[in-house]
């Protein structure tokens, strides 16, 4: 019986790899798709979200206030009850993740190592995870691909998992979707009881 699978796959690699894609930046930012397996910075400016209150425009270039080092960033903001919030995205990860560098919540901080979103080539039902920190204090980000479709250009629904280093609490956990040339379509938000 392994003979059989070793030679089906040899004869046939696609069957090993049919849930396995390149998820491209553009998926994040709401930019037009490109054919490419590139991870590079594209122009974004785009307004999205049920109630058109979210934005993401960019790339910029930002002066991380401790390291004084210009890095790209995109910006999204996000108008709410309690004002406008910011955030402030780049590539990490060695280019597995663009994640959050700052957030303009609580004062102000800036995440290190930061993981949000899924880049390159992942497989559905892959799991990965990030150590990095949020305003000095240690966290461990998991991601996990729920949901993958077969083409660039197809919706990806993920879960993304926070938890405290210390003491290793769930802290977060929350599945989201996007989809070409809108960003993000949908939150879940599964309550975590504190």
């Amino acid at each position: 019986m392994k003979i059989l699978l070793i030679i089906l796959i040899a004869l046939f690699p696609q069957f090993s790899q049919a849930f396995e894609r390149f998820i491209p930046l553009e998926l994040f930012t709401g930019g037009k798709i490109r054919n490419d397996t590139e991870i590079k910075f594209t122009n974004a400016n785009l307004i999205f979200g049920e109630k058109k209150k979210k934005e993401i425009i960019g790339p910029e270039d930002w002066h991380h206030p401790e390291t004084g080092e210009k890095i790209k960033v995109y910006k999204r903001t996000r108008k709410g009850q309690s004002g406008l919030k910011t955030q402030l995205f780049t590539i990490t990860n060695n280019g597995q993740c663009i994640g959050r560098i700052w957030d303009s919540r609580r004062g102000g901080r800036i995440i290190e190592n930061g993981c949000k979103f899924p880049l390159g080539i992942w497989k559905e039902g892959e799991t990965r995870s990030f150590e990095g920190s949020s305003g000095g204090k240690p966290r461990k980000i998991e991601l996990t691909i729920l949901k993958l479709g077969k083409k660039q250009n197809s919706n990806i629904k993920f879960n993304w998992k926070l938890y405290n280093m210390k003491n290793g609490k769930l802290m977060d956990d929350n599945d989201y979707t996007f989809a070409p040339e809108k960003a993000m379509i949908e939150l879940i938000d599964k309550k975590i009881s504190k």
